[in-house]
């Protein structure tokens, strides 16, 4: 059992992407057990950080609901199709001079926001999620027409959410 050995991060991050890589999970009241099971003594913030960590989403699941995913496991063209990071799960988009705030159902920020960081897009530097909401942090000198087209060609759709 790992409890009684020096275990490294990496393993530990190594064991939680094999469980969320096999097994659908869907709290991290699950994912402390099955570490718990293998030998691991952690706070929930640990595990927070490590999800974060490993990029580690949701996604909405037929059968159990929303489960965690490894962004790794979704190829770019697979991720505007998944109903987890579907435009119908961002609540609204609003500017706020060069910053824009995204607002999700609870649970679907995080997800969203890595969408968005691995999609790269010029104009963006970068994005900081909760649980239900998304700092956007654009380039300097970019337009906010330029960041809400950069928006709208990452996640079709979102054109709806702005306000009008």
């Amino acid at each position: 059992m790992h409890k009684y050995t020096m275990i490294s991060k990496q393993d530990r991050l190594l064991d939680l992407k094999r469980l969320i890589s096999h097994k659908k999970i869907s709290s991290q009241d699950e994912l402390l057990e099955s570490l718990s099971g293998l030998g691991y003594e952690l706070t929930q913030a640990t595990l927070s950080r490590d999800l974060k960590e490993i990029r580690a989403g949701k996604i909405h699941d037929p059968e159990k609901g929303i489960i965690y995913i490894l962004q790794e496991q979704i190829s770019t063209a697979e991720r505007t199709k998944l109903p987890g990071l579907s435009i119908d799960t961002v609540l609204s988009v609003v500017f706020s001079y060069n910053l824009v705030l995204i607002k999700t159902f609870p649970g679907f920020a995080s997800s969203i926001a890595t969408f968005i960081d691995n999609c790269n897009k010029l104009g963006i530097a970068g994005t900081i999620a909760g649980d239900d909401t998304i700092l956007l942090i654009p380039h300097e000198n970019f337009t906010r027409r330029e960041i809400q087209d950069a928006l709208i060609a990452m996640l079709p759709g979102i054109k709806e959410k702005f306000p009008r």
